[in-house]
């Protein structure tokens, strides 16, 4: 597996340049005082819009986490300033659809401060893959994207979305 592969696996695969809507999703001023070293955040902290890091020729997007039914995480594309068609789904009745909607990432489980046994949909190829997350702050998030084990993936960090 190419290691560009897996980058647009980690990436959400549906927007990875943070756009100008994005510009007021900003990391927290230092305090000046001591942080904790690992600070675990409540379930809900992922809930929420998430702007993706900028990539290499790929268009400004956003996913949307939301609960389950079964109390796990789903994210949805919420946004892309250049909506693409699912063109590469391995079922052919859901090629024609725009990928803003749709589910691309499921099933994350809360457990101990991180998000894991996800999955992610990738529509550059029409596969699927595993999918770890963490709310590093209030303001970013951390997705791992990964082919089998999660040595073989790549993370990124995300910026919340602030309209």
């Amino acid at each position: 597996m190419s290691l560009r592969l897996i980058v647009l696996i980690a990436s959400g695969m549906v927007a990875g340049a943070i756009g100008p809507s994005a510009a007021s999703a900003t990391e927290s001023p230092p305090t000046g005082e001591a942080q904790p070293l690992a600070m675990k955040f409540p379930p809900d902290a992922i809930l929420g819009e998430w702007c993706t890091q900028k990539e290499e020729n790929r268009p400004p997007g956003r996913v949307k986490f939301v609960q389950a039914d079964d109390g796990t995480y789903t994210g949805i594309v919420s946004w892309s300033s250049d909506p693409k068609k699912d063109q590469n789904n391995k079922d052919p009745k859901l090629r024609d659809r725009s990928i803003v909607g749709i589910v691309i990432m499921w099933h994350l489980r809360y457990d101990d401060g991180e998000y894991v046994d996800g999955y992610v949909y990738n529509p550059e190829d029409g596969g699927t893959y595993r999918l770890n997350a963490e709310v590093l702050s209030p303001e970013s998030l951390k997705v791992h994207g990964y082919f089998g084990i999660p040595l073989l993936g790549q993370s990124k960090t995300w910026l919340r979305y602030r309209p």
